[in-house]
């Protein structure tokens, strides 16, 4: 299970059920792009979840790279009156590519795949993978919101309770 943040700095826990969904999403990205290999990362560059062929490949390293990027090109988009950084970035090799993407919640999508696969292909199911993630990680924030809500609440009438049994002492 993992502990990423949420857009406003607040962890988000993913719980088994969410993380095997976001393992589910990759693995078909992976299928339907004959991509190399599918990165699910924080946008501080902390890999959540990876799919395919990492060998000889700094993960770590590389998906800290990718998150630099998507930094560096957000102070760009600023600079060109965009009011957000933009959502997909392209690095074309002459062997391999790096297709970088933005999904909701601060985290990065990165596919890496072979020169000779087309690019149209991996946009259109890289574009589908951040929607699938944006709405399993938009759920299960409205999950953990009622989980905590509930908890605070019973929290504070378990208190309340306290507080009188002491006061009554």
């Amino acid at each position: 299970m993992e502990t990423p943040r949420d857009e406003n700095g607040q962890q988000l826990i993913l719980s088994e059920e969410v993380y095997n969904g976001v393992a589910e999403i990759l693995d078909e990205t992976l299928a339907n792009t004959r991509a190399e290999a599918v990165v699910f990362c924080e946008s501080n560059g902390y890999p959540i979840l990876q799919k395919g062929d990492f060998r000889g490949l700094d993960l770590p390293g590389i998906s800290s790279l990718a998150a630099n990027n998507f930094s560096a090109t957000s102070k760009m988009a600023s600079m060109v009156g965009e009011s957000g950084s933009f959502k997909y970035l392209f690095h074309e090799g002459e062997h391999n590519n790096i297709y970088l993407s933005n999904v909701g919640f601060n985290f990065i999508l990165m596919v890496i795949f072979r020169a000779d696969v087309a690019l149209g292909i991996i946009r259109v199911y890289t574009k589908k993978a951040i929607e699938q993630l944006t709405e399993l990680l938009r759920c299960a924030k409205k999950e953990e919101d009622k989980t905590k809500e509930f908890l605070d609440l019973e929290f504070k009438s378990l208190l309340s309770e306290e507080i009188n049994r002491s006061l009554k002492s």
